[in-house]
């Protein structure tokens, strides 16, 4: 049952990401075009001059001048990440609730992706990014394999780091070890190493909007914007209060949600807020699906 309702969530995305992206890749070919073939120019603004993982791998069997293979080889990445997105997390939350508990956070997040595609480029990095933090937050015990997706959130985003904070708040029982600050350090330095790799080799670049770019445009679309985070209050206080009822490790993970959250208001759009909410999602998850108050199934098994 438990496969069936996977397949079946990543069969409805799949549909709703081609509803929603295609007729705005339509309209806003440059949006969906244009900024990645610029970016294999490495002529783009910061920060999408430096996401290069999604660009470079679709470019070995399409080009975004070929804009319906283009669109379909998006596709295809993303309904891939999907599977990785509903599997992890299904695990992940499975951990911390019954079953049916943890289905019904799939289906929570389906709704989630679902609205997110409204303000959604057609770009696959923000759902790779997802897909890691969902397999990042299943697979933590298993270092190496948390390194190779460290390496692939680097070449994605720049917010690959929130990566190697899940990892050091999942293993902080660990602390008295000296292996576990050589480990965070290790996967932290491949995040620097790269971040600063890639803006050496590929050169500064303005900002596509800059600081006081940014706030202008949030200023002017601010109805829309209180509109679009109205819709999403419920989720936040909901998950506020599932936090006083939730063990330490869940807790961190929480602080960390929102010092993103945060950071994604100083600095984004506030009418994409749908989907730069996304990476905080799984780590709040537990606090509004899990039963109360919140048992490591793990811990007690």
């Amino acid at each position: 049952m438990k496969r069936g309702i996977i397949i079946f969530l990543v069969l409805i995305t799949s549909g709703n990401f081609l509803y929603s992206v295609l007729p705005s890749c339509n309209i806003n070919r440059e949006g969906c075009y244009a900024n990645d073939q610029a970016i294999l120019d490495h002529s783009a603004d910061a920060p999408y001059r430096y996401r290069i993982l999604a660009p470079y791998a679709m470019s070995l069997v399409s080009s975004p001048t070929n804009e319906g293979a283009w669109f379909m080889v998006a596709l295809v990445i993303h309904a891939a990440s999907f599977a990785v997105i509903y599997t992890a997390l299904y695990k992940w939350l499975r951990r911390w609730g019954s079953d049916g508990s943890a289905l019904a956070g799939l289906i929570l997040m389906a709704l989630l992706l679902a609205y997110a595609f409204h303000q959604y480029p057609l770009s696959p990095n923000s759902i790779i990014e997802l897909a890691l933090i969902c397999a990042t937050l299943a697979l933590s015990k298993r270092f190496w394999l948390v390194a190779a997706m460290v390496i692939f959130a680097s070449l994605n985003r720049e917010t690959g780091v929130l990566l190697v904070a899940i990892y050091a708040l999942l293993n902080m029982a660990d602390y008295r070890q000296r292996g576990f600050y050589l480990r965070v350090a290790a996967l932290a330095g491949i995040w620097s190493v790269i971040t600063a790799v890639l803006h050496i080799t590929l050169g500064t670049a303005p900002h596509v909007l800059g600081v006081t770019g940014t706030l202008q445009a949030n200023i002017d679309n601010l109805p829309q914007a209180l509109i679009i985070n109205l819709i999403l209050l419920p989720l936040w206080i909901i998950a506020v209060i599932g936090y006083r009822h939730s063990p330490i490790m869940l807790k961190r993970l929480g602080w960390l949600a929102g010092a993103y959250l945060v950071s994604a208001l100083v600095g984004g759009l506030w009418g994409e807020m749908g989907r730069l909410s996304l990476p905080a999602i799984p780590l709040i998850l537990p606090f509004v699906v899990a039963e109360k108050p919140i048992q490591d199934k793990l811990s007690i098994t």
